[in-house]
């Protein structure tokens, strides 16, 4: 069966033993939209309350493509049959019935949007500053005739010289056997050095039941067809005191990035009562600022070259977060 193959030189990030747990919007799954287009066979529930809140994403928009190719099968299914809450996710691996040849579409949920003229996914949602430790969840998977479903996690960052994403950490798991009743999987991210001193500026979750995807092509993947995956409670482990804000309210941008005595903080917009706390790789508060413009400067000359982690809060209320690097 053919795999998703990456090349990657793996190397520890951060210590274990140190972690805490930050939801991903709409993790729990429990959010749903009808998504009806009149005059058509158009008829199925997509992730969300509606098609702007979309930070996980499934393929099911292949249904709305108009005959005589379409339309496309709707490959994830809300359903009762939860780990916990109301509601979790089903993906069920289809082929898309295509004159002359059929179009196999694994189920596929995750950070990906549909290209539809180029007949692939455009993978990545913005994440500055994510570097989280684990991608975790619980699943059941019934596969067919030897399927297996995948679970990846992969966070990256523009290359403005080589016009390319460099790696910065990757995770992936394959399962090949049937698993009946609810379990937890476990993705833990590997940073490799000297890619894991950039600062990320995209994350991309996958979460497929046929392993033999391809997000390039959709007409090379391979698997079969009624491989089920169940997956409900999806969320990030990051190294204590690094909570990540995945929709953030307030945009934050620091530069120069790595810096060696100041770096200046920009938001979006003016806020009350405005905190900057700075955290070392470790989870320390080493360092706390009032911000009460939209431009800051945050001394750093006295802090020790290496990766620090941010919160951006108002009050108690946690507006962005992120990293960045101490070089001198």
């Amino acid at each position: 069966m053919k795999k998703l193959m990456l090349l990657l030189a793996l190397a520890l990030f951060v210590s274990a033993g140190y972690t805490q747990t930050s939801n991903i919007p709409n993790g729990d799954l429990e959010s749903w939209y009808p998504v009806v287009i009149p005059g058509t066979t158009v008829n199925y529930e997509d992730l969300g309350t509606g098609p702007t809140d979309c930070w996980l994403t499934t393929m099911n928009a292949l249904n709305a493509v108009p005959a005589p190719v379409g339309p496309g099968p709707v490959t994830v299914f809300k359903t009762t049959d939860k780990y916990s809450g109301t509601y979790a996710a089903k993906l069920v691996s289809a082929n898309f019935v295509m004159d002359p040849y059929d179009v196999f579409i694994p189920g596929m949920l995750g950070t990906a949007t549909l290209d539809m003229g180029g007949s692939r996914a455009i993978l990545g949602r913005a994440c500055e500053g994510c570097k989280p430790l684990k991608f975790k969840g619980f699943f059941k998977f019934e596969p067919v005739n030897g399927d297996s479903c995948a679970f990846v996690a992969l966070v990256s960052k523009w290359n403005a010289t080589t016009l390319k994403r460099d790696t910065v950490g990757y995770g992936r798991l394959f399962i090949y056997d049937t698993v009946a009743t609810y379990d937890k999987f476990n993705v833990s991210l590997e940073y490799n050095y000297p890619t894991s001193n950039l600062v990320p500026d995209s994350m991309t979750l996958l979460i497929v039941s046929s392993g033999g995807f391809d997000v390039i092509k959709f007409m090379l993947s391979q698997g079969q067809v009624g491989s089920t995956l169940y997956v409900d409670e999806l969320s990030l482990e990051y190294g204590v005191g690094m909570e990540q804000v995945l929709m953030p309210e307030v945009g934050v941008k620091l530069y120069p990035n790595p810096a060696s005595e100041t770096i200046c903080v920009e938001l979006s917009k003016q806020i009350e009562n405005g905190l900057l706390e700075v955290y070392s790789a470790n989870g320390k508060l080493v360092s706390t600022m009032n911000v009460s413009e939209q431009k800051s400067t945050l001394p750093v000359y006295s802090l020790a070259n290496g990766s620090y982690f941010f919160k951006l809060k108002a009050g108690k209320h946690l507006l962005n977060s992120g990293t960045f690097i101490v070089k001198k």
